[in-house]
């Protein structure tokens, strides 16, 4: 199974305040506190949102009632990363627009609809269509080993990391640096020459098409 790494740019909280009755707390407790916050709501076709992205239990794209035993594995943090959006199949909305627009042109008198109208109509019909459809959900892996600073997020794509970066430095108030060459090297503690002559590099192709 593919993954992207991450880096963790930051230290672990050790300046947590201890509870209410006094029992002493650690980053772990602050962290499920701030996961919580961050835990996954559901859409609500009511809302003018296209899309919402939260954390859940792993493997468990259901369970938002997050907590000790369920996140934490040793030396390693493991969540859902899930997403829902409304996606509306084209041919769907197409022929419900066709439809309502027929309607407000027959109940108005009018020919044809207004820029202002064909977008108060968009709206109209996206939101009673959204309360008839099941939002498109993906659920996506992430292991942080706390010691090492690494995330493992167990999916490719750019858009679903930008997602992760956004939320994940909300949550924790850290951020993620993506693994890469430079990265690397940073990481591997080079001599700064080294990482110097690397930021004047240029991609180069190192094995050119057959014609």
């Amino acid at each position: 199974m593919s993954y992207t790494r991450f880096f963790v740019r930051g230290e672990l909280p050790t300046d947590v305040p201890p509870a209410e009755d006094g029992t002493p707390r650690t980053f772990r407790d602050r962290f499920v506190d701030a996961i919580r916050l961050r835990a996954f709501r559901p859409l609500d076709p009511n809302e003018d949102v296209d899309f919402r992205a939260g954390w859940c239990a792993p493997e468990q794209p259901f369970d938002t009632d997050l907590a000790h035993e369920k996140i934490f594995f040793g030396d390693y943090l493991n969540l859902g990363f899930r997403v829902d959006r409304w996606r509306i199949p084209a041919p769907l909305f197409k022929a419900s627009f066709r439809d309502a627009e027929r309607r407000f042109l027959a109940e108005h008198g009018r020919d044809k609809l207004s820029r202002a109208q064909k977008e108060e109509l968009t709206a109209v019909v996206t939101a009673t269509l959204r309360k008839k459809v099941v939002p498109a959900m993906k659920v996506i892996d992430l292991s942080w080993q706390l010691s090492a600073g690494i995330v493992r997020f167990f999916h490719q794509s750019p858009k679903q990391h930008e997602l992760l970066l956004e939320v994940f430095e909300k949550t924790f108030d850290l951020e993620l640096v993506q693994d890469g060459a430079y990265v690397a090297a940073l990481e591997g503690e080079l001599p700064a020459p080294v990482l110097e002559g690397m930021t004047e590099l240029e991609p180069t192709r190192l094995v050119e098409a057959v014609r």
